[in-house]
């Protein structure tokens, strides 16, 4: 039986360039709550495509160069090589998502299927917002998460089948339309926003000032200012220092090494500063969220000792 690469506890979503599930089953499963301090989806892109489905709560989804409101059993469907993550205020949700290659679904199928070809070539644009009162879909998709979460045997198989039905209720329903070709401007400013968000993404233990991100993008500072605020929602300052809050925060999870010392590799030189910024985006002090973290591991391991107690 193939396994499904998949942690039904809560968990961070994965790194973009990680592999998604397996090469036979290329899915992977993400339970989130935006509320849970180590919770944060900076935004990126992937080659595969992405189903959130919203179990609870209201979640604010930055997408392209917009925001949607997902509410309680709205889905949304991401395509590859889409910028997509939390939007400024995020809201306070538990969502599931699942990432997968979309040649999962004709590895199953019995023929080319010409609707998925369009949308893997880009001549049509799905409608990425999917409300619950779609109830065929809405259905599909309830099923698709059931069938990933219990894992059951045979469930790639019935998962596999699963997404071809919803893709297929997209194709009945009329979610697409005809992909209007971008103009060029439009074309140049995704590829260059990529190259800056890349760049972040490589260098954020560094010094990085808005010049050099500018001439990343290769354009003059005022004009990269404006135009990453529309295509993002934040300023340049607050995105990069957004993102070296979420990467200490796994330093601080994954290490024993000193707060100062992660400071400084996150690129933050002024100890105070981070600080500052730590208690901004995450609510608390870095000392107050790594306790969290070793209370949060001691009551994990007095559960086992419980356990093992019972056990013998």
């Amino acid at each position: 039986m193939t396994k499904v690469s998949s942690n039904l506890k809560e968990k961070i979503p994965v790194n973009e360039r990680q592999q998604r599930g397996t090469s036979l089953f290329p899915l992977e499963y993400n339970f989130c709550n935006t509320e849970n301090p180590y919770y944060d989806l900076w935004l990126h892109w992937h080659t595969e495509f992405e189903l959130i489905h919203i179990l609870s709560g209201t979640y604010n989804l930055f997408l392209s160069d917009h925001e949607i409101v997902l509410n309680k059993g709205d889905s949304c469907i991401i395509p590859g090589k889409i910028v997509h993550g939390d939007a400024p205020d995020k809201g306070a949700s538990k969502y599931e998502s699942a990432v997968f290659d979309i040649e999962l679904l004709r590895q199953h199928g019995f023929s080319p299927d010409s609707f998925i070809n369009d949308i893997i070539l880009e001549n049509i644009s799905l409608k990425n917002y999917i409300p619950a009162e779609q109830k065929d879909i809405f259905t599909t998709i309830e099923f698709l998460f059931d069938t990933i979460r219990e894992q059951r045997e045979g469930f790639d198989i019935i998962a596999s089948g699963a997404l071809i039905v919803f893709f297929g209720l997209l194709k009945k329903n009329h979610f697409y339309s005809e992909k209007k070709i971008l103009p060029a401007q439009k074309r140049a400013r995704n590829k260059k926003l990529d190259l800056v968000l890349d760049f972040i993404k490589k260098n954020y233990g560094n010094d990085i000032s808005l010049e050099q991100l500018s001439v990343t993008a290769g354009f003059s500072p005022k004009y990269f200012c404006r135009v990453f605020k529309e295509m993002t929602g934040r300023s340049p300052v607050e995105y990069l220092n957004w993102f070296r809050i979420s990467r200490s925060c796994a330093l601080l999870r994954e290490s024993n090494d000193k707060l100062l010392n992660i400071a400084q590799k996150c690129g933050f030189k002024d100890f105070s500063y981070f600080i500052k910024m730590f208690h901004r985006y995450k609510g608390m002090t870095p000392l107050k969220y790594r306790n969290m973290k070793l209370k949060s591991n001691k009551i994990s391991e007095a559960e086992s000792t419980q356990k093992e107690n019972k056990i013998c």
